[in-house]
């Protein structure tokens, strides 16, 4: 009877792993994300340190948003902010900032205001911190 009983069980594992065609077991295609080093990213300055420009992803990807709001749902907003900087502007351009004795509450907050804008998909008015 055991004999019989593990027959069973793996002819159905076998049943089970044998893979369908998505015409026959969906009604949709399953979307196909390119791999990473497919994308090329184009980045744009988003401020400068004297005459250096520190530059920003055209577009975001969501999985960065994603991040972000795992780490404000598990942290708080505040400290989900500092990783969602590094992550878009990186470590130099965090560590220019860290490091600028120029830089001013206003263009701090500017810069943390639209990096949130832009990495969530907010639409925000144009305009420079002073």
């Amino acid at each position: 009877m055991a004999s019989t009983t593990r027959q069973t069980t793996a002819a159905r594992k076998r049943a089970a792993a044998k893979p369908t065609s998505t015409e026959d077991a969906l009604d949709f295609e399953p979307l196909r994300i390119a791999a990473n080093d497919d994308v090329v990213e184009e980045r744009v300055p988003l401020f400068y340190v004297g005459d250096d420009p520190y530059t920003i992803p055209k577009s975001i990807p969501p999985g960065v948003a994603l991040q972000y709001l795992r780490e404000a749902r598990e942290h708080g907003r505040d400290l989900a902010t500092a990783p969602l900087l590094t992550a878009v502007l990186g470590e130099d351009a965090y560590m220019a900032l860290e490091q600028s004795k120029a830089l001013t509450e206003d263009q701090m907050e500017w810069i943390i205001n639209k990096v949130l804008d832009l990495a969530l998909g907010r639409k925000t008015k144009e305009g420079k911190a002073k």
